[in-house]
This record gives C-alpha cells, structure tokens and sequence, in this order.
C-alpha cells in the first residue's frame, strides 16, 4: 500500500502517518476532555476522513497535470469544487443526522494542513530511523 502511495506522490505515506497520529492523538483529547464526547469525536472522526481524501485527491489531480498532460486550471479547479462538494456533503450528512459536530469536523479537516507542515520533519526522523535499523 505505501509503495502505491509514494508512487502517487513520495510524500503521501509520510503525510498519512501523520495523520493518523492526528486522529489518534486528537480522539484520545476529545475522550478525556469532552463531557459528552460521541459527536464530538465522531465529527472530528469525519474531519480526519475528509482530509485523507483530499490529499489523495489531490495528489491525482496533480499527477494528471504533471504526467498526464491535462489542462492544469481546468484539472485543478474542477477537482477543487470537487473536493468542495465532498466536503458540503460532510457537513450536510453530520448535520442532517445529527451524527457529529460540525466544528470538531472542521477542526478534524485541519489535519490536511498539519500533516503537510510536519511531513518534512517527520520524513527526516523516520529517514534517520530506518537507516540505523538496517
């Protein structure tokens, strides 16, 4: 699975791991600190989704321009309002049902965001670490 990722894009198993640790890190905050935590935990649960999404989304939309010779603006802008729509579609389905909060969804969403300022540090740590374990 991570060779199909770094093919899309090298970053993309770095970026993923961390948000996993997000996820894990932010669930673990909303369990201990939240006196009702069930949507709260299951909007950022959505949140984190949404951006594992986008991220792969986006890696193939850059890779259609990049490789497969596609209109760049068109490309990137048509996959934007897709991910756009997506993401509508995640707030209206936690909303409509009642099944997450949906500001612990945008804050899950912001694992997009810290996962790509961060990869480059934590591709340096794990480099270090797997070339001493070999």
């Amino acid at each position: 699975m991570t060779d199909k990722l770094k093919e899309l894009n090298e970053t993309l198993p770095d970026i993923m791991l961390l948000d996993a640790v997000y996820l894990v890190l932010g669930e673990l905050i909303i369990l201990l600190f939240v006196p009702q935590p069930a949507l709260c935990a299951a909007g950022f649960f959505a949140g984190v989704l949404y951006a594992a999404f986008a991220i792969i989304h986006m890696s193939f939309r850059i890779r259609r321009v990049v490789y497969g010779r596609a209109a760049a603006s068109k490309t990137l802008v048509l996959g934007y309002f897709i991910r756009l729509a997506v993401m509508l579609g995640v707030f209206a389905v936690l909303y409509i049902f009642h099944i997450g909060d949906l500001l612990s969804a945008l804050i899950g969403m912001f694992a997009m965001k810290v996962s790509a300022y961060l990869q480059p540090f934590t591709h340096k740590m794990l480099s270090k670490i797997l070339k001493k374990g070999r």
